[in-house]
């Protein structure tokens, strides 16, 4: 059965560095994947007025901007792409960004979303773009992986799986990470802050759990000590050269708790060339 995979674009470097990094991801798939661009006035407050007055000018340059846009990223793609099982779908949308991808999650059945750390509008001083977090924390229906600009897929051989064992692992969490470490044949290296003889009798449950769901898979338990989560994740990735990290992410709060998407804790919580893997309940 083939995959739905969503590429959201706002036609930026990251963006076209996540689409890149998909297709080369799912080569071996067969895969649909849909772009999708939107375009809508964002509006707060007392702009919400001009709500009252639509600006035609204004939607009918962005619609053009936004075919224009998706019609060129088609065009790389098949001059970059000539895989038989991999089929594009481009989606222009004049609605607002996350609501869009909720219903498009929704109606088209999408299985995992891949895209860009940080899109073109978004400060340089933010390690993620506020779509990229809004993304993160609303969307709970598959998998998200984020893609930072300087990433280009060459082989995946490690993927890093950060947990405290607090979280009830089930079956369909895990599924995506298992999928993708058996496609590219990559080892899945778990690592806490809890030595074993520590956990609590929930914790050692679930580590359990997750060997049962990992079985088949290579994959090691990993401690580290007297170190906070991001600081461990940067340390474990740097020294072993790990390809991936991810997270489960019950809660939208889970994120923001690591580090990612607050300013001081930005260096400690963004891998600039590692993906982010989210997975979702």
């Amino acid at each position: 059965m083939g995959k739905n995979i969503l590429l959201p674009t706002d036609f930026s470097r990251s963006s076209w560095s996540a689409i890149q990094y998909a297709t080369k991801l799912f080569e071996d798939c067969d895969c649909d994947f849909y772009i999708l661009n939107t375009y809508a006035k964002e509006t707060h407050g007392l702009d919400n007025l001009t709500l009252l007055d639509p600006d035609e000018a204004f939607n009918k340059m962005s619609e053009k901007k936004s075919k224009e846009g998706l019609g060129n990223t088609l065009a790389r793609l098949t001059l970059s792409n000539n895989n038989i099982d991999h089929r594009f779908h481009v989606l222009s949308k004049s609605n607002l960004f996350i609501d869009t991808v909720k219903d498009v999650v929704h109606d088209l059945a999408i299985d995992m979303i891949v895209m860009g750390a940080k899109g073109a509008g978004n400060r340089r001083g933010n390690n993620y773009g506020k779509n990229t977090l809004a993304v993160i924390e609303n969307i709970r229906k598959c998998p998200i992986l984020v893609v930072p600009k300087n990433v280009s897929f060459n082989s995946l051989k490690e993927i890093v799986l950060a947990t405290d064992f607090n979280t009830n692992f089930n079956r369909y969490e895990v599924k995506c990470l298992a999928e993708i470490a058996k496609l590219t044949n990559a080892s899945v290296q778990i690592l806490s802050l809890t030595d074993a003889k520590e956990l609590s009798f929930e914790q050692r449950k679930n580590k359990i759990l997750l060997r049962k769901f990992l079985h088949g898979i290579d994959h090691a338990f990993n401690v580290l000590h007297n170190v906070e989560m991001p600081t461990a994740i940067s340390c474990f990735i740097e020294s072993r050269k790990s390809n991936m990290v991810s997270y489960i992410d019950k809660k939208p709060s889970f994120f923001k708790k690591l580090g990612f998407g607050k300013p001081t804790l930005g260096k400690l919580g963004f891998y600039k060339h590692v993906p982010v893997l989210a997975l979702h309940a």
